[in-house]
């Protein structure tokens, strides 16, 4: 059995650290078509690369705060539960024909994010190219 996930282009322009990046990544393929992701701090953490459920925690707190992710609480046997999904925002994509809007992550690859979460990142698709060559 072999586990997966994307990290889309446009996720690299949100200024995460890697920690974040991987969890909103998990978070966001178990989110499509708005299902919560109701995976384990372990889990996450082995995406993240530790074993530190306090670290697992901060980051996804961080996330909430950024308005990335949304949180759910709810009771299973007595036991407090957190599930998580993506928010989603509505993205100023720019294009050399012009601009759209579109949820961020309803699209596949949409290089030259414009604007996020409420501020500029102004990243053209050259620019975008330039900065994440490997």
């Amino acid at each position: 059995m072999s586990s997966y996930i994307t990290i889309q282009d446009w996720m690299l322009g949100l200024g995460l650290n890697t920690s974040e990046l991987m969890a909103y990544a998990v978070i966001c393929s178990y989110g499509q078509d708005g299902n919560w992701f109701q995976g384990s701090a372990s889990y996450l953490g082995w995406w993240m690369g530790t074993k530190r459920k306090h670290t697992v925690l901060d980051t996804l707190a961080s996330l909430v705060k950024k308005g990335l992710v949304e949180k759910r609480e709810r009771w299973e046997r007595g036991k407090k539960m957190c599930d998580y999904r993506p928010v989603r925002r509505q993205v100023r994509l720019e294009h050399r024909t012009g601009a759209e809007t579109v949820p961020h992550n309803a699209i596949d690859n949409p290089i030259g994010i414009k604007e996020i979460n409420n501020k500029e990142i102004h990243l053209s698709v050259e620019d975008f190219h330039k900065q994440h060559r490997t």
